[in-house]
Parts: structure tokens; sequence; C-alpha cells
């Protein structure tokens, strides 16, 4: 017994810190999720603070390299601040008025549609009405048998002020969302500068700067290509889908074409929305049933075209993701946030990924997002060239 004793209180001696090195990191791990659930929630109930200033963060990211050439030539930046958000708004306002009388015309004739879709497809909304009679039948039933367990119905009808209310205050909230992304933008791209420099006295050392300007700067690169490429792609679709509107007899073909070049910002489910709004209108403007399906497939295979070959090969193997990981992010962004969230989901996947190269944490992260690794090429001594140069702001490294 004496010489067990020894022996068993070593053994327990030598378990006892193994328990709390398996221990920490379980709770480790536990902190970590909650603290992503918590943001996650805040990033939810914050929303209508975080979307203004998020989409005025991508688009001075996207639109900086403009005031950078603007101020090698000698406009100060908040002259060209002003001219490319003039422009921009040109670009916006033309495209929608000349789009805005057919639009009008096909929201004024859309209950008209439902009901010549209903007549059209009357095959499918047959069974479904004798499915949903079948089912309503079989409650009655149940009902009948069980007339103690009957809840009582109660309709609670909300006053026709109501529905005005909601319907000022959802366009209300449109409308300050584009005059906050808008002025924000417009300080962002002609002080912006100055607050990258503020952040750059914050950090503690040369190689945070180095890297934090690195990471700006692939973030940076990423969101101009893919935003910049994306867009003349976009145009170029709406100008091919107009066409082939125009040639298959479509009414309103520029319309059409607006509409591929605005729903294509949204990956794979933008195309199948339109599709899905061309065969109705199609159904309904032509009498044979296949011609729909024609002018279906017309634009379903312009968008497999631009989506399969010419969108790949013009961003290359740097910008290419994974459409699961696509998808995924466009539905968890389009929950979160709605619409807002569905075309921001792309931008936020791309700038999550640009800056996850840069730092050694996070090389995972940017591995599984489809990136490569950057910190090897950064990680080398003190004198490689100072990345904060590419992007117009000299990082001292004495601090």
């Amino acid at each position: 017994m004496t010489t067990m004793e020894p022996i068993e209180g070593s053994l327990a001696a030598s378990d006892s810190p193994n328990v709390e090195r398996s221990a920490r990191p379980l709770s480790a791990k536990a902190n970590i999720v909650c603290a992503v659930v918590l943001v996650l929630y805040a990033m939810y109930f914050a929303r209508s603070l975080i979307i203004p200033v998020l989409i005025s963060i991508f688009a001075y990211l996207t639109l900086r390299p403009l005031v950078r050439k603007g101020r090698r030539v000698g406009i100060p930046s908040s002259v060209a601040a002003a001219l490319i958000l003039g422009t921009s708004l040109i670009l916006i306002v033309v495209p929608s008025y000349l789009v805005m009388e057919p639009a009008r015309q096909t929201l004024e004739q859309m209950p008209k549609y439902v009901q010549n879709v209903k007549q059209r497809l009357g095959f499918v909304f047959d069974k479904l009405d004798a499915l949903n009679s079948a089912t309503s039948e079989l409650a009655r039933e149940e009902a009948e048998e069980n007339p103690a367990e009957t809840p009582v119905p109660v309709e609670i009808k909300q006053p026709d002020w109501n529905a005005n209310l909601t319907f000022i205050s959802g366009t209300g909230n449109v409308v300050s969302l584009i005059i906050v992304s808008g002025v924000l933008l417009y300080f962002l791209l002609a002080y912006g500068d100055q607050l990258i420099r503020s952040l750059l006295h914050a950090l503690p050392d040369f190689r945070t700067k180095r890297n934090f300007f690195a990471a700006i700067d692939g973030v940076q690169d990423g969101l101009s290509l893919y935003l910049a490429h994306v867009s003349v792609i976009n145009v170029i679709l709406g100008v091919c889908v107009s066409s082939a509107m125009w040639l298959l007899g479509m009414p309103s073909p520029l319309l059409w074409g607006v509409m591929a070049c605005v729903f294509n910002f949204v990956p794979v489910l933008g195309a199948l929305a339109g599709a899905g709004l061309l065969f109705i209108v199609a159904l309904l403007t032509f009498e044979p049933f296949y011609y729909a399906l024609v002018i279906t497939g017309t634009f379903l295979t312009l968008t497999t075209i631009e989506g399969q070959f010419i969108t790949p090969t013009i961003l290359g193997r740097s910008m290419q993701m994974n459409p699961v990981l696509v998808f995924i992010a466009t539905v968890f962004w389009g929950w979160m946030w709605g619409l807002v969230g569905v075309l921001l989901s792309v931008p936020i996947l791309i700038a999550i990924r640009m800056a996850s190269e840069h730092y050694q944490c996070s090389q995972g992260i940017a591995e599984f997002l489809g990136g490569k690794r950057q910190l090897d090429r950064n990680a080398q001594t003190d004198d490689t060239p100072d990345p904060g140069v590419a992007i117009g702001l000299k990082v001292n490294p004495e601090g």
C-alpha cells in the first residue's frame, strides 16, 4: 500500500494538467461561438445603421483609385469626389427614367397578368385547388369529431391608414438609406485617406501597419476588380438581352435589358428571378405556349454563357469562388438583411477573403474561400517594399 500511494498520487498530478489543457480549448471555442452569435445578432438588430455604412465603405474602396488618379493630375479629393458622385447619379437616373414608363405600365397590368396566368395554367391550379379542398375537408371532419378543441377564429382588420403609414415608412427608409450612403460616400472619398492615416498612428508597430495596409490594398483591388468588371459584363448582358427580346417580339425590350443587368448582380438567384418574370409576361403576350419557353430559354442561355464562360475568363482564377459558398452567402445575408443583403453578399465574401490573406490567424479562412497564401510573400524582412506606398500612403517604420 505504501508503494502504490505515491504512484497513484503522481498519476493524478500528471493527469490534472492534461484535463486543464483539454478543458481550456473547449471553453475558448465556446466563447468564440457565443461571441459570433452575439455579433451576428447585433448586425441584424443594427442593420439600419450597418447597411448604409457598409455600402459606403465598399463603394469607397471601389472608387478610391479614381480619386487617386484625379489627385495625380491636380484635382483635389473633394472635387474628384463630387465629380464621381455626379457621374454615378447620371448613370443611375438616365436608365431609370428610360424604363420608368414601361415599368409603371407593367406594374399596373400585374393583377390582369396574374389572372391570365391562372387561366393559361389552369390545369396546374385546378390540381392545387383540389388539393386545398381535400385538405380543408379533412380539417373540417376532424373539427366535427372534436368540437371542444375547435379554435374560435378571430379576425383582426387593420385600418386603411395603417397600410398607408407602412408604405410611407418603407419609402422613408429607402430614401434615408440613399441619402446616408451618398453623403457618407462623399466624405469617405474626400477625406478617407486622412481617416486611414489616423488609424495608422493607433497601430503599435511597423509590421502591424504593413499588414493593415496590405489588407486594405487587397480588399480595394479585389472589390475594384470584381465590381468594375462585373458591371461592364452586366451592361453588355443587358444590351444582348434587350436585343434578343426585340428580335423575339417581346414588349418593352429595354425594360428587360435593364432588368437583366440589375438582376445579374445577384448570382444564380437573379437569373432565375428574371427568367420567371420573362416566362410570365411571354406566356400572356403570345398565344403559343412553346414561345414562352423559347423566350425564357434564350434568356437563360445568355445568362449561362455569361456566368459559365465570359465572367470566369475575364476575372481569372484569382477571383473565382466556390459556387456553393456564394449561394450560401447569398441566402444567409438575404436572411439577415433582405434584398440589400443579397446584393452585398458577394462583396462581403470577397472582402473577407482578401483581408484574410494577409494575417496568419486567418490563413485557413482565406484558403477555404479560394484564396492563396499571401503571408508567405509578405512575411519577409523589414526591408520588404512598403505595401502602404501601393495605396498612396507612406508608412514610417519608426511609427
